[in-house]
């Protein structure tokens, strides 16, 4: 079982602030898993770290990370998986990640510094949520036909 108190202790270890302030986990999908940030910042603005993120992700899932700046800072988003496939994993609509790592800072953090860290932490995470990948994976299923949504028969 996923553990909401522990996997913000964990989000909180990566941060140093005021430079690397805030640390997000969220599904590939965009939605708000966990979060920690230091100083506390109000849940709206995490929300839009998160929007922003899912967003920054769709566009550049197939490089297996995402780096924008933007006027809440510098973000990043990895990938949370297994890494079977190294560091040149590619990710599509039909593989996606278990979750995504976001961190957020200052211009005073190198970007290779927020990867390391990212990556450090992704890769801490992946083992233990990839028992449930069965569970956190959405599966696109075929459209159903009922009778509401199949058309009108044709009257002659």
């Amino acid at each position: 079982m996923l553990m909401l108190s522990t996997l913000h202790a964990l989000l909180s270890q990566v941060l140093s602030a005021p430079h690397l302030h805030t640390a997000v986990l969220l599904t590939p999908a965009g939605e708000l898993v966990s979060f920690a940030s230091e100083p506390s910042r109000p849940k709206d603005e995490i929300r839009i770290i998160v929007g922003l993120c899912g967003e920054v992700w769709q566009e550049t899932r197939e490089q297996g990370y995402g780096m924008v700046d933007s006027e809440l800072g510098r973000i990043i988003v990895l990938p949370v998986d297994e890494f079977t496939g190294g560091p040149e994993q590619v990710f599509s609509e039909e593989h996606q990640p278990l979750m995504l790592i976001a961190l957020n800072a200052t211009d005073a953090v190198e970007w290779e510094e927020l990867q390391t860290k990212g990556k450090a932490l992704a890769t801490h995470l992946a083992k233990p949520l990839s028992k449930f990948r069965e569970l956190m994976t959405v599966r696109k299923s075929s459209p159903v036909t009922t009778a509401a949504t199949s058309p009108a028969p044709a009257h002659m």
